[in-house]
């Protein structure tokens, strides 16, 4: 494992709309690939999701002093939001790392409304834990039964049975979400 390997998956995280779970699904069977110890799997990853979470908290914590964005933040939904960190606090930065879509804003959120740095920190560190532990674990058994080489060579020879296999369930949720919300907004 390389210090760029882990600087490359918080830029990643922090920069990039591909989801969360693709890429530590990505980076850890690659490392399960290479047969880096899982205990070391998990801790640089660990570090590494701390890490960039933290920066969505501290990126929110800044524009907070933006005027522009003062004026924006008395819209509705933005306290609604506070009004759910008020209730749920800690449990919802943490519980909002296994949910995607939810994952980031969450963390914008928490900054941009103060939360407590001391909760946030917590809730992080745990929270990171638990999600890098659990990708850990699972890619490390997928590997021990089935072997993450023996797919990594299956996948790119098979690519014409597996993308209509992703593609068409993706095309029909797409169209079923279009055609509804064209129906709503016809109502």
């Amino acid at each position: 494992m390389k210090i760029y390997e882990l600087i490359r998956l918080a830029l990643e995280i922090m920069f990039t709309p591909i989801s969360d779970d693709v890429l530590m699904l990505t980076q850890v069977g690659i490392w399960a690939s290479k047969g880096i110890n899982p205990y070391v799997v998990w801790v640089s990853s660990w570090i590494t999701l701390f890490i960039a979470f933290l920066w969505f908290f501290l990126v929110g914590r800044f524009f907070r002093q933006v005027p522009l964005i003062e004026k924006w933040m008395a819209k509705k939904w933005l306290q609604k939001a506070e009004k759910l960190l008020d209730r749920f606090g800690a449990w919802g930065i943490m519980l909002a790392f296994f949910v995607p879509g939810v994952r980031h804003p969450i963390h914008y959120i928490a900054g941009i409304l103060k939360f407590p740095i001391k909760k946030y920190l917590l809730a992080n560190l745990l929270a990171s834990s638990l999600y890098s532990g659990g990708w850990t674990f699972m890619v490390y058994k997928f590997n021990q039964k089935i072997g993450i080489k023996l797919v990594l060579i299956w996948l790119p020879q098979h690519l014409s049975i597996v993308l209509p296999l992703v593609a068409i369930p993706l095309l029909c949720f797409i169209f079923y979400k279009v055609k509804r919300n064209k129906n709503k907004n016809e109502s």
